[in-house]
């Protein structure tokens, strides 16, 4: 008996019991559609959520004072420590100082206490802000110690209904007492290691003039491609400690960064969509327990037929595999059948959830379809094997006599 004989003899058995057929790929249809669907919705979040953290721009650390030290043990930078760090460490490109700090923001009459950065002219190139309307400050403006500022829209609404942010440049606000003169407007972005959309930045050397009494230089350090977050936080501590010394056994000043947090929060969206994954590909397994259930009913009903076939010179090899292919054919059919149902229900999920949120970007991985394919047929294989081959050893005589 040749291949397609075996498979058309396959087909006939399974299309002989259509109703407990279909139950039988109601339950790997079921698990395949849920796995591709669960998948999709993961894949989804880690897209959303991953693409808003590679907007963070990972390669930074900040360098503050170490807080965790007694205040008078504390380190404290000078604008000096900018060219010491930027020559001394191995893959920084820029070091910038920045103050930062919250005071109370007025603007005709509505009063919102928020951040206040002091920053040089090149602060968006280091961090994730944009600039929306305006200009952002510029040397002259640091040269010249000017009273203006670039305020974030996240600020704004705080202050004011009007949402024509444009039309504030020009206008004046006052911080903890002091005005200043807008001249430009951000934009909404993913915040940065350091820096915030409900930002106000003034230029760093009006910061130093309007509150000397606040605390010391802080510094943005930025570093190439090659290297890593905490070779660039030892470099830094290293450098530190040998100019600076330690207090009670610790650096004085205390690096941050963001990108061991980005790694983790990767991982762990990671481990979602497994998890995901792994839950809905519990009844994948139940449906491989149905098709052995069922192929094993299907021996026990055919025994007299297995006895006649073997009587009339069918071997044990082909019993074996007709069974072993009606399995295959089962589990393979109803991952197939799901497949389809689970594409095309994941699809109409993701349209409705980009509907309501913009920011939704789900899609069904290949992978997913792939190995959902390719599961549901090592499904046949495997729990079809045991009752293939218990077929394949009935006795001729004894199947002939079953009742």
């Amino acid at each position: 008996m040749n291949f397609i004989e075996k498979i058309k003899l396959s087909m006939t058995g399974v299309w002989s019991n259509k109703f407990r057929s279909f139950l039988t790929l109601l339950g790997v249809i079921i698990g395949v559609s849920s796995v591709i669907t669960m998948v999709s919705l993961g894949s989804g979040t880690r897209l959303v959520v991953g693409g808003q953290l590679e907007e963070l721009m990972g390669r930074q650390v900040a360098l503050f004072p170490n807080w965790n030290l007694p205040y008078t043990q504390q380190g404290v930078l000078s604008l000096e420590d900018v060219d010491y760090l930027k020559e001394s460490i191995i893959g920084a490109e820029e070091v910038a100082p920045f103050y930062r700090g919250w005071f109370r923001i007025n603007y005709e009459g509505r009063e919102y206490t928020g951040s206040v950065a002091g920053v040089v002219e090149n602060a968006l190139e280091l961090t994730n802000l944009k600039l929306e309307y305006g200009r952002m400050i510029t040397e002259s403006d640091l040269a010249n110690h000017e009273h203006v500022a670039v305020i974030g829209q996240r600020t704004l609404e705080q202050l004011t209904d009007n949402t024509d942010f444009a039309s504030f440049i020009g206008k004046e606000i006052e911080i903890d007492g002091n005005r200043l003169l807008i001249v430009g407007v951000l934009g909404i972005a993913n915040a940065s290691v350091v820096l915030s959309n409900d930002v106000v930045l003034v230029p760093l050397t009006t910061f130093r003039d309007l509150w000397r009494w606040y605390d010391p230089y802080n510094f943005l350090i930025t570093y190439d491609s090659k290297s890593t977050e905490e070779d660039i936080i030892n470099q830094i501590e290293y450098l530190m400690n040998d100019k600076y010394g330690t207090s009670r056994g610790q650096c004085k000043f205390m690096p941050a960064g963001i990108q061991k947090e980005i790694n983790i929060y990767n991982n762990i969206l990671k481990i979602l969509i497994l998890v995901l994954g792994s839950i809905a590909g519990i009844s994948l397994l139940v449906g491989g327990i149905g098709v052995m259930n069922i192929m094993l009913v299907n021996v026990k009903e055919r025994t007299k037929e297995i006895g006649l076939r073997k009587a009339i010179g069918a071997s044990s090899r082909d019993i074996q595999s007709q069974f072993l292919i009606e399995s295959i054919l089962l589990a393979g059919g109803g991952g197939i059948i799901g497949i389809i149902i689970g594409a095309g229900f994941s699809s109409l999920l993701n349209f409705i959830i980009a509907h309501f949120f913009e920011w939704w970007q789900g899609y069904i991985p290949a992978w997913v379809i792939l190995l959902s394919f390719g599961v549901t047929t090592f499904i046949g294989i495997v729990f079809g094997s045991y009752p293939a081959y218990k077929a394949s050893k009935l006795d001729p005589i004894e199947a002939l006599r079953y009742e």
